[in-house]
This record gives structure tokens, sequence and C-alpha cells, in this order.
């Protein structure tokens, strides 16, 4: 299975990083260039435990590359996973351009069946602002500082929510690796997923 994960910060480098360890081709994409270059030369921007290592032995493998073009790998992968940065807007609510940016580029580029998951901690409601042509997902990440390797590859829950089979379907075979021997992906309407990220947190 090929995908793209776009945006490639905390959540987006373990998110790819952990996709490509379990078989899955991953391509890591980033507008800014200077990051790219360095995590193609091995260099991981970030400290979290394991990740640089679980990153080289990916990129070795050829299950995980970078790009600072999305319209390059749309012809190549069914699934993105969107995981830009939400910074706060001068309101304090969550600032949407790159969300939505990405949005706009994929629909733009497009040329068949795309599922856009969005990774990122959203506001309810955001799947049907990002909306185009495509199948939209929520996928709330639940990583912590220090542990999200592992809190990756054995999670005690993945909350997905989808509006069509398609997209349960492609988000099922994504995961069921990661829990073949407790399989517990839960599946829900898109914005009982977005607000199970504010529930957690605010836990």
């Amino acid at each position: 299975m090929n995908i793209a994960i776009v945006g490639s910060g905390y959540v987006g480098l373990v998110t790819g990083a952990c996709f490509a360890e379990i078989g899955v081709n991953v391509t890591c994409v980033d507008v800014d260039r200077n990051k790219i270059e360095k995590l193609k030369q091995g260099e991981i921007p970030i400290y979290e435990p394991g990740l640089k290592e679980l990153v080289q032995k990916n990129q070795k493998a050829g299950r995980l590359d970078f790009t600072t073009s999305l319209e390059s790998v749309l012809d190549k992968v069914q699934v993105i996973f969107s995981a830009v940065g939400t910074p706060p807007d001068e309101d304090g609510s969550a600032d949407l351009k790159y969300v939505l940016q990405v949005a706009r580029t994929i629909g733009r580029y497009m040329t068949d069946y795309k599922l856009v998951v969005t990774k990122s901690t959203v506001p309810v409601g955001t799947a049907q602002k990002v909306r185009h042509a495509f199948d939209v997902a929520s996928n709330p990440e639940f990583l912590k500082e220090g542990n999200a390797i592992s809190d990756f590859m054995s999670p005690d829950r993945v909350v997905v929510g989808v509006e069509s089979e398609k997209a349960k379907e492609l988000m099922t075979k994504l995961y069921k690796p990661f829990l073949i021997n407790n399989f517990r992906v839960i599946f829900m309407d898109i914005p009982s997923a977005e607000m199970t990220k504010y529930a957690a947190n605010s836990m």
C-alpha cells in the first residue's frame, strides 16, 4: 500500500516512520526544503527516542521517502494523511490555512479516487470544510512525547471517523497489522472522531 503524509513535524514524521516499519510505502511531504533535505540525509529535526533509527532503517529499505512536492506523489497513492500544523489564530481558535491549502492542492491535481485523512488536531466540522472531490476521514493522534513510537505501534485504540465504506475498507487495511492480536479500530462518524481528540486532551 502506498500513502503520503503531508507535514513532517512531530506527528507526521512519527506516523510515516511507523507505517513504513510495518511495510507501507510512505512519502512524507513538507514545504520546508531545508527540513526535507536534512531528512533525506537521515537527520531528524525533532527528538523522539528511537525515531532516528526507525527513519534511517526504512529509508534504506526503500519504504520511506521525502519530497516537497505533493503534486508529484498524488498519482502513486490512494490515501493522504494531513498532519500539518494548526497554530492558534489571533482569537485563540485553530488556524486551518495549512489544512485547507493541502485540501485545495489535492483537489486541483487528483485524477482518481483519493482518501484524505485528517491527522492534525482540528475543530469539529473541519472535514466538511476540506471536502472537495475526494473522500474524507478523521484519524486523531494520541501520541505522548517520549513514548510516541510505542503509542503508535501498540495503540490501545485507533479512532477513525469515516463516511463511506471505501474509506472504512482502506483504513481497516492500513491499521490491521498494528492490531492483529487485538484488533480495536473504533469506527464512528467524522464529527465524533474529531471530538474525541479534544475529549482526550481535556482528560
